[in-house]
């Protein structure tokens, strides 16, 4: 059986991580798993799936939407595709409309909150993407075979009787379990930045967007180096406020102590070396990154917001706090950093959740069964 999942773009991001994890769990025996992207580029992971066996089309979708239209009608009869796996949120729609009728769709969310990523991220066209997207999304969760969230947090957000739907489902990601380091190794990790063995480390990973609150970030970093001023605070991700937050870090004084580490392909292995993870977004769909910090031993501090709540457990495997609380945020984060009792029981409480219920294997089970029934 073939599936086709659209998509922005093979960018490092959680779906696209979790979606490339999919094609190294599942026989393409089984399920064919391919890629049709509408972004200006099919993104820089496109080796990867590529490396596994999937097409990948580059699917451009404008303003006019009939080149998109035009390439992915002709995609699905050159590929006969047996369902298509729709991850187009606020576009959603557009392919609903397309095949309606002739073949089995899943229009799947992965976020409480559709920002634009392109083009349409300048002002007066971001305006009219906004009312775009109330109609598509609409019309897709009309028409959709099947309607899917990463968390019951997102469905919520869609339709807040969502659990009245016969045809909508939870389908949570998974996580790979990276092996713990020795002390040898962590001590080596920090030896690269020129940092003394016992240094704490806090992690962030995400991309420079509002929605990830670099801002409110830096001001936890500071409350807890009036605290513990040894502590240092490295950053994965890159996007268009970049520059912004460098900046802030240089008003702030702030260079010797955090490390921008851009774009990276070994985050797992990069959690296990660090000593806590600190995620203050104003919102998540799931918060999958928060997941794969538990699932590497590490405690997590961050924002309580649906979605979130759900990928970690607040008060055992994180602390959760309103995303504007960045004092409590601070005050958390240095009790644990100080307390290594309490920072290994969350940290050994989150890895334990992680491989029972969110390992990729069980995501595949789901992912599996989920087109089992739609094709049934």
């Amino acid at each position: 059986m073939r599936i086709l999942h659209l998509i922005t773009w093979l960018q490092p991001g959680g779906i696209e991580k979790w979606l490339l994890s999919m094609l190294e769990q599942i026989p393409r025996s089984r399920y064919a798993m391919d890629f049709c992207c509408k972004g200006p580029h099919t993104g820089n992971l496109t080796p990867s799936a590529l490396a596994q066996g999937a097409q990948v089309y580059h699917c451009p979708l404008g303003p006019d939407h009939i080149r998109y239209i035009r390439g992915l009608r002709r995609i699905l009869r050159e590929g006969q595709y047996n369902i298509i796996h729709n991850h187009l949120e606020a576009y959603s729609g557009l392919p609903v409309w397309i095949v309606r009728g002739k073949i089995p769709v899943i229009s799947s969310y992965h976020n409480t909150h559709f920002a634009a990523q392109t083009w349409t991220r300048t002002s007066g066209i971001r305006e009219l993407r906004s009312l775009y997207s109330q109609h598509s999304i609409c019309y897709a969760l009309k028409h959709s075979d099947y309607v899917t969230g990463c968390s019951g947090g997102v469905l919520t957000s869609l339709n807040p009787q969502y659990a009245e739907k016969d045809n909508y489902r939870v389908l949570y990601y998974g996580v790979s379990i990276p092996d713990l380091p020795t002390k040898t190794k962590k001590a080596l990790f920090r030896e690269q930045f020129g940092w003394p063995a016992d240094t704490p480390i806090i992690l962030h990973v995400g991309r420079f967007h509002e929605q990830k609150n670099h801002p409110g970030l830096l001001d936890i970093f500071e409350r807890v180096r009036a605290v513990i001023p040894e502590t240092k605070l490295l950053l994965v991700g890159d996007g268009p406020l970049r520059p912004t937050i460098e900046a802030a870090i240089a008003r702030r004084l702030l260079q010797d102590h955090v490390r921008l580490l851009g774009l990276r392909d070994d985050v797992p292995d990069l959690m296990t070396q660090c000593d806590l993870f600190l995620f203050p977004s104003f919102y998540e769909g799931f918060g999958l990154v928060a997941l794969e910090a538990n699932a590497a031993a590490l405690p997590v501090v961050g924002s309580k917001v649906p979605g979130l709540e759900e990928a970690v457990v607040d008060g055992q495997t994180a602390s959760l706090f309103d995303p504007h609380d960045t004092e409590a945020m601070a005050a958390a984060a240095t009790r644990i950093l100080l307390d290594r009792v309490l920072a290994s029981s969350m940290g050994m409480a989150g890895r334990q959740r992680a491989e029972a219920e969110f390992s990729l294997q069980a995501s595949a089970k789901r992912l599996v069964d989920l087109y089992d029934e739609c094709l049934e």
